[in-house]
């Protein structure tokens, strides 16, 4: 479902993925900027390492994602999926280009196993050239002819989930008299 509606600087919720598609060389949009300093986790290709590096508050966990075929290799990584499962926030930068975003069609079944629910909420956020954004909602039935309706000139930043239910922590009972030993 197309709302076109300009979005606000988001919440990243824990058990979230944010693809954010980026070209090396153009600045990152606001919103694409604020999601990068809120996540726990950052996964990014290595041609985006140096953007990383710049922007990054200090502490902040990232890695590189793995070397990955282009035509074949899975638009959202397993390793996203376990941190997004274990109730983390997840953001995935990747490099833009005709391979990614073919792949965008295909997105794992453990995506939609790890969803809440049997509906995935995602939402699509285009921008173009000229800094202008658009979001629109979608579930993931009708989220392969969403994604071929945008042009090659936009890039995407696709929010899924959250996958996981937020849990409190384990309680662990355990007695203690003060004494080592």
């Amino acid at each position: 479902m197309r709302d076109g509606s300009v979005p606000q600087l988001p919440d990243v919720l824990p058990g979230q993925i944010w693809l954010v598609e980026h070209s090396a060389g153009m600045p990152l949009s606001p919103l694409d900027r604020a999601v990068l300093a809120a996540a726990n986790v950052v996964l990014y290709d290595r041609a985006l390492a140096s953007l990383v590096a710049q922007l990054l508050p200090l502490g902040a966990y990232a890695e590189p994602l793995p070397g990955v075929e282009p035509a074949t290799g899975p638009a959202i990584m397993p390793r996203a999926l376990d941190f997004a499962a274990e109730g983390w926030s997840v953001v995935q930068l990747v490099a833009a280009g005709p391979a990614w975003r073919a792949r965008l069609a295909a997105l794992p079944p453990a995506l939609f196993r790890a969803s809440r629910d049997s509906a995935l909420p995602v939402r699509v956020v285009a921008k173009d050239s000229s800094g202008h954004e658009r979001a629109f909602d979608a579930g993931h039935d009708e989220f392969a002819e969403l994604i071929r309706g945008f042009g090659d000139s936009e890039r995407l930043t696709l929010i899924f989930g959250p996958l996981a239910a937020p849990r409190p922590a384990p309680a662990y009972a355990f007695t203690a008299n003060g004494l080592a030993g």
